[in-house]
C-alpha cells in the first residue's frame, strides 16, 4: 500500500513553518497514535537539537489518488536526508489533504 508521510513543522502559534513528505510502499494501514522509526544508520527524526519521536496524529485515504496519507507534527525543522522538503505549504496537495 502507498503511504504518503506528510510532516507539518509548527511553531508556538501553531502557525506552519515548512513541511516534509516521504512516499513509502508499507503492508498495512497506519494508525493513530504510530510511531515510525529507520535504522540506526539514518535518524528519521533527526534536528539540530536531537531525534523526535513524534506519533501519526491524523490518516486519511484519498480515494481518487488511491494513497494513505499520514501526518506528523513537530516542532522543529529535520535534518535527515529522508524527507523532501514542500516548496509551498500554502499550496501543498499533501497538506491539503488534512483539515486545518
Amino acid at each position: 500500500m502507498l503511504v504518503c508521510l506528510v510532516v507539518k513543522v509548527i511553531d508556538k502559534h501553531q502557525e506552519i513553518l515548512t513541511g516534509y513528505v516521504r512516499e513509502i510502499d508499507i503492508q498495512f494501514v497506519p494508525s493513530v497514535g504510530m510511531k515510525f522509526r529507520q535504522g540506526s544508520s539514518t535518524w528519521l527524526w533527526e534536528t539540530k537539537n536531537g531525534e523526535l519521536a513524534p506519533e501519526v496524529k491524523e490518516v486519511t485515504y484519498n480515494i481518487d489518488d488511491e494513497i494513505v496519507y499520514c501526518l506528523f507534527e513537530v516542532n522543529e525543522r529535520l535534518e535527515s536526508s529522508f524527507w523532501k522538503e514542500i516548496k509551498d505549504v500554502y499550496s501543498s496537495h499533501e497538506l491539503r489533504q488534512f483539515a486545518r
